[in-house]
């Protein structure tokens, strides 16, 4: 403070520069305008300076020395001067003091916006800058502006635009750390090998103690810039900067605050690659238990009721065993792929797409009718026989393994959120090991079953009863292909859904009239059916999602923390089971939705039925790769966001919301703010 004020002192006493003692110094400043100024509309002028060798000028943060370059204009009435769009700045160390700012040329842009009444006119701006070689000389530059008229070239405007720093394409956070300060940026471009050799400049001042250089660090698309905070540095929320890149660019960066907690979101368990494969393992286990995978293990356990020979069951665990594993490595392979090439993806990534949710949904209503014994499935290269899942020998143990990895994909179990989270920033062959961890538990329990000969004999003898299970069997297969349809209409529409159905009703009567043809047409009439099908599927649309409470986004989430609200923010898709039961049993409780609107918390929903890249932004900043996630953010802003558990209670939920609003000022009536 003390420094400024006295440099205010200077410039004060500095003489106001005319252009006839303009050459005295060794800056020299020309503004000029893009496009006359009408009214009601907005034009660009360029203040350029004009710098001898040897000389430089300052940014907005100047760094430990120096001051940022100041306009003060004298407009008409009814016209108004923006923001200054500063141009990327230059480092300069001098005896280990860094500072920032111009050398040689520098050209900032200022808008400049004339009401519909405004009359144009006559401007003049004074610029306050300092003129540095190896010390400082303050001055005050005048210049007019004739607002009816254009004086700057189109070359000249376009050079100013180059040099700004673009805006930088991913999302940015900010937290401290101790005695430091954290800057995490994530975006496919750090991707680039010249990432490697980034630099961030610091735009908010007097924050980073810029004697003791920041350290860059980069994995992935994740870059990690940390530098020492200053003794004294003042209070700060958003964290702004200049990304330089070598070779690539130089992008603007605003970094929001970064919730302490997402430090801790991942238990301290999964920050290694052994803690994260154990309980990557845990998951899989449990995942057996989840609602879309117990009708698939249902129809491979009356299958091994039919089967006397324990040789065979030895047989069918292993392949059953091979399936699931194969299934989890082609998943994880698709899926590290894809996001190597930029696609922001997680688990059950493949449901975002409505063409994958049709196809899950024709194939499980077609087992249904299968077990039903409408019609049996076509093998094209096997001839007529039984459905893949219910094929004689390991083959059918096989497929069965890879449609149980497939229907469990919207679901998530305990434990599998950090684990995978862990595994998708991590280097491919540590992401494989967790992925293969995690089918190594998913296809244990049933493996285990038929490999143990003491638990052979939990499974019941073959009888009557196996034809009336096996048909009770189809009704859960009904009940997912019309929940998928239901995920479908949420991404596509009501137009979707409607030729999601007829081309299931094309494709049910092609099956039905299998059976009907001699052998040598059944391949012939699938195959047309299929790509008749498929050629109907390719106009299936997206649709945005629709949903009660209002939609998610980081401002959003600001806006109503600054305004003294908390805020609840659910992560979830229509294609998550999880997320649906939390929905139904917690998030719609009465007791819970009271206490909701009593305590004024804001209920934000992000979606990720469809794709989303700053959903799966903030998903990652919280170390998940999925949904559910559950954030529960008190209304201080500077406190970090709660992470709820993935498997939500209402008693849960309530505890959480009293430790952020206490029950004495839950029972007044807060109305939360408008959308």
């Amino acid at each position: 403070m003390m420094r400024r004020n006295a440099l205010a002192f200077l410039f004060m006493l500095a003489s106001a520069q005319t252009g006839a003692a303009a050459d005295q110094h060794p800056v020299t400043v020309s503004v000029s305008l893009e496009t006359p100024l009408r009214p009601g509309a907005t034009a660009w002028a360029a203040i350029s300076q004009h710098i001898a060798p040897g000389w430089h000028t300052y940014w907005r943060n100047p760094g430990e020395t120096g001051e940022a370059t100041a306009l003060t204009w004298h407009l008409p009435r009814g016209t108004t001067a923006g923001d200054i769009a500063w141009p990327t700045p230059r480092t300069f160390a001098d005896g280990g003091v860094v500072s920032y700012g111009y050398s040689g040329e520098a050209t900032m842009l200022v808008p400049l916006t004339a009401a519909a009444n405004a009359k144009a006119g006559k401007a003049h701006v004074d610029v306050f800058l300092l003129e540095c070689e190896h010390v400082c000389i303050p001055a005050q530059i005048g210049a007019d502006l004739d607002l009816d008229k254009a004086s700057g070239s189109p070359a000249m405007f376009a050079a100013a635009r180059a040099a700004l720093p673009k805006p930088f394409p991913g999302e940015a956070w900010v937290r401290r750390e101790g005695g430091d300060v954290v800057v995490k940026l994530s975006s496919p471009l750090l991707q680039a090998e010249a990432a490697a050799r980034a630099s961030f400049i610091p735009a908010t001042a007097d924050v980073v103690d810029t004697e003791q250089p920041g350290t860059t660090r980069t994995a992935g698309e994740i870059l990690t810039w940390r530098a020492a905070l200053r003794r004294r540095a003042k209070p700060f929320q958003a964290f702004e900067g200049v990304l330089d890149i070598p070779q690539v660019g130089t992008f603007d960066v605003r970094a929001v605050p970064m919730a302490p907690a997402a430090a801790s979101a991942v238990p301290a368990i999964a920050s290694t690659l052994f803690g994260a494969m154990l309980m990557a393992f845990l998951g899989g286990m449990i995942l057996n238990l989840m609602p879309c995978v117990l009708p698939i293990l249902s129809m491979k356990a009356l299958a091994l009721a039919q089967s006397g020979s324990s040789t065979a069951l030895r047989r069918d665990g292993r392949y059953y065993f091979a399936g699931v594993v194969a299934s989890f490595a082609a998943m994880a392979a698709i899926l590290l792929a894809l996001k190597a090439g930029g696609a922001a993806l997680g688990w059950g990534f493949q449901l975002q797409s409505p063409l994958a949710v049709l196809a899950l949904a024709l194939l499980t209503a077609a087992i249904g009718f299968n077990l039903l014994g409408t019609f049996e499935l076509p093998l094209i290269l096997a001839g007529t026989g039984d459905g893949l899942t219910r094929r004689d020998g390991g083959w059918g143990a096989f497929f069965t393994g890879a449609l149980a990895v497939v229907v469990a994909s919207p679901c998530t179990a305990p434990f599998m959120g950090a684990a995978l989270g862990y595994a998708l920033g991590r280097p491919p062959a540590e992401a494989a090991a967790v992925f293969l961890a995690l089918g190594t538990g998913f296809a244990l329990p049933f493996t285990a079953l038929t490999a143990v000969p003491g638990l052979t004999r939990l499974v019941p003898k073959p009888g009557p009863w196996m034809l009336r299970f096996k048909q009770a069997l189809a009704f859960p297969m009904f009940a997912t292909a019309i929940w998928l349809l239901w995920v479908l209409g949420r991404q596509t529409g009501a137009g979707g859904m409607a030729l999601a159905l007829a081309i299931g009703l094309g494709l049910s009567f092609a099956l039905w009239l299998v059976p009907q043809l001699e052998r040598r047409w059944r391949p012939r009439l699938f195959l047309a059916a299929f790509a008749a099908a498929a050629v109907a599927a390719t106009h299936i649309g997206s649709a945005g999602p629709s949903g009660v409470w209002k939609p998610w986004s980081a401002q959003a989430v600001r806006s109503a923390r600054l305004a003294g609200h908390p805020v609840l923010v659910d992560f979830s898709a229509a294609w998550c089971v999880t997320c649906l039961v939390n929905e139904r049993t917690t998030l719609q409780d009465r007791d819970v939705d009271r206490r909701l609107r009593r305590s004024g918390i804001v209920t934000l929903k992000a979606d990720w039925t469809n794709r989303d890249a700053s959903i799966a932004g903030e998903l990652s900043r919280f170390g998940r790769s999925g949904v559910p996630l559950y954030l529960l953010y008190p209304s201080d802003a500077q406190s970090g966001a709660i992470v709820l558990p993935q498997i939500l209670t209402p008693a849960v939920l309530l505890r959480a919301i009293d430790r952020i609003a206490p029950s004495r000022t839950s029972e007044r009536s807060v109305r939360p703010p408008p959308a």
